[in-house]
């Protein structure tokens, strides 16, 4: 399926939803695209189920669970990515 997604319109939607859902509560957290998600303590284990949730629903990106790794949610950079490229399978 050929994306009806930009990569700067993926990054944008993940970075809206992950100050909204994560960050609400330090509105002064400046999230950048290479913020470590996970070491920052932006999200946590829980905090990746909500995200796989959230761009399944948003952007039908099925993960698979070998994808399912840290690597993959270390910063918005790689999630656009991870769901470009499930996007352009």
């Amino acid at each position: 399926m050929k994306t009806l997604f930009t990569q700067s319109e993926i990054k944008d939607t993940i970075k809206t939803y992950i100050q909204q859902e994560f960050l609400y509560d330090k509105p002064e957290f400046d999230l950048e695209d290479d913020s470590l998600l996970i070491e920052e303590d932006i999200i946590d284990s829980l905090g990746i189920f909500v995200l796989i949730s959230f761009l399944d629903e948003q952007f039908q990106a099925k993960l698979r669970p070998d994808e399912v790794v840290i690597e993959n949610f270390a910063n918005l950079n790689t999630l656009t990515c991870l769901v470009m490229g499930k996007l352009n399978q």
